[in-house]
């Protein structure tokens, strides 16, 4: 297929669908002739929704890592992360501006200081040995099966208990947030999401107000009793950064993990080096995964002033789409970029968890999760192999699985 710029509309949903997956073909053809591109608004838009005005496309590398860097000229608080004009919606842009991400620095590096302690290397390092329990608990269940549904039934339980643990989600609640959380991961493909959400909200409010005055590690805890700007945080605000945290938090470890899996099935040779060596390959095979296969493909930025970028000039207001699926294959930093690689040298610069003020907060967390889980799945069920295609998630944010049936092929121990 001969592609120029223009061609796809990167907000509609049909357009993507017709690669089957992220349209990584596309964003080459943006790199080499376009780098800095505006995509017009789609037509039709969706009724019931706030209209996307446009956005300007950044493919490259260094583009996408600078306005990242620069919050002053590309930000996240003007007119939320989101392509859709939030400002026409005020209790919308409120809602955005609750959640870490539709932030901007000073507060939105206040809000992180009141758990970042939490999840650094070190905290996640004590976390470790409680992960690797539920990963042994998720892979022994999946062990004794023939075949299963690998994406909800397998990739999504884990990262589902770890919220669980850190928010302080009380114990005989556990599954009713962890069945809401399921629910409202593939929004765009769920009919009900609109009550799904509410229903999250309100199980999450319910949790907050009903918090007692003890304090623990939990980042509830340490929501309720901390301070930002010399204030105590009203609950509707904690509430809602929870809703925030349970889509971002689950969503992209659970697609991260199954594109893994994916991946060494269709790259033998890949997962035949992993195999040789499980322990001392599985890190990097985990960041190159993220560099070829990152699980969210694109968040914007609204522009706070007229902007000239490679030639062009970005006019004050407009919407900006930081493309990590383009950066993550640009060949300025990446040789040979549509190589999948578990041994590439470089493969940990990706910016798959973002990069500036607002690199994930989860990071390592999610980086333990995943070593966890892959570890035991390969030691355990190393010739665990695809049933059938993938179904894509066919999503204009988050470059996702909704389906993966595998067969387990149960066998002695890889070690």
């Amino acid at each position: 297929m001969t592609l120029n710029p223009g061609d796809i509309n990167l907000a509609k949903q049909d357009d993507i669908a017709r690669f089957g997956a992220a349209p990584y073909e596309y964003f080459e053809v943006l790199r080499r002739e376009a780098p800095v591109w505006w995509n017009p608004p789609p037509e039709p838009q969706n009724p019931g929704y706030l209209p996307c005005p446009g956005f300007w496309v950044l493919s490259k590398y260094e583009d996408v890592a600078m306005a990242s860097k620069d919050h002053e000229r590309f930000s996240a608080w003007e007119n939320s992360v989101l392509w859709t004009d939030v400002r026409r919606d005020p209790a919308q842009l409120a809602s955005q501006r609750a959640g870490l991400m539709g932030m901007d620095p000073p507060q939105h590096t206040q809000f992180r200081r009141l758990i970042q302690p939490g999840l650094t290397p070190r905290k996640v390092a004590n976390l470790e040995s409680f992960i690797r329990e539920h990963a042994q608990e998720v892979i022994g269940e999946l062990a004794g099966k023939d075949q299963v549904e690998f994406v909800f039934d397998v990739a999504a339980e884990l990262p589902m208990i770890l919220l669980c643990q850190l928010m302080g989600v009380p114990q005989h609640r556990r599954d009713e947030y962890m069945q809401l959380g399921n629910k409202v991961a593939s929004f765009e493909h769920n009919p009900e999401f609109q009550n799904d959400i509410v229903a999250l909200y309100l199980f999450l409010d319910d949790v907050v107000k009903s918090r007692g005055d003890a304090q623990d590690d939990t980042m509830l805890s340490k929501y309720l009793h901390g301070e930002v700007d010399g204030r105590r945080l009203a609950k509707d605000e904690i509430t809602q950064f929870f809703v925030t945290l349970s889509i971002a938090g689950h969503e992209t470890t659970r697609n991260t993990t199954a594109h893994f899996v994916r991946l060494m099935d269709e790259h033998p040779d890949q997962k035949e080096r992993l195999l040789d060596d499980i322990e001392g390959r599985m890190p990097n095979a985990i960041e190159e995964v993220l560099r070829f296969s990152p699980p969210v493909m694109q968040f914007c930025r609204t522009a706070t002033c007229d902007i000239e970028l490679r030639g062009v000039t970005i006019p004050k207001d407009s919407k900006v789409y930081l493309s990590y699926i383009s950066a993550n294959r640009d060949e300025e930093v990446f040789d040979n970029p549509d190589r999948f690689d578990i041994g590439r040298s470089n493969a940990d610069t990706h910016l798959a968890f973002g990069t500036g003020p607002h690199f994930c907060l989860g990071a390592a967390l999610a980086r333990t999760q995943l070593r966890c889980v892959l570890e035991e799945l390969y030691r355990r069920l190393p010739d665990i192999e695809l049933a059938g295609s993938p179904e894509p998630m066919n999503s204009v944010w988050f470059n996702g699985i909704n389906a993966m049936p595998l067969n387990v092929c149960p066998v002695s121990s890889h070690l």
